[in-house]
C-alpha cells in the first residue's frame, strides 16, 4: 500500500470514528469497544475507495448496516 493511500485510509477511519461518535453521542472509548468486536474500522480499512467517496451521511448509513448483520 502506498503511503498516499494508507495515509488516506487512516483518515478515513478517523472519519468514520468522529462520525459515528458524534451521531450515537458516545465516546472514542465506547467506539473502540464497539470496533473490538464487530472490526468496524478494519471493514473501512478493507474497502477505503468506497468510503472515500461518500458523505459522512452515508458513510454512517453503511456502517450501521454493516454493525446490523451482527
Amino acid at each position: 500500500m502506498s503511503e498516499k493511500r494508507l495515509n488516506n485510509t487512516i483518515f478515513l477511519m478517523y472519519m468514520v470514528t468522529n462520525n459515528y461518535c458524534k451521531k450515537h453521542n458516545i465516546s472514542t472509548q465506547d467506539f473502540l469497544e464497539l470496533d473490538e468486536k464487530y472490526e468496524i474500522l478494519n471493514y473501512v480499512a478493507e474497502c477505503p475507495d468506497v468510503f472515500d467517496s461518500m458523505t459522512n451521511e452515508e458513510m454512517m448509513e453503511e456502517i450501521e448496516q454493516y454493525v446490523s448483520q451482527f
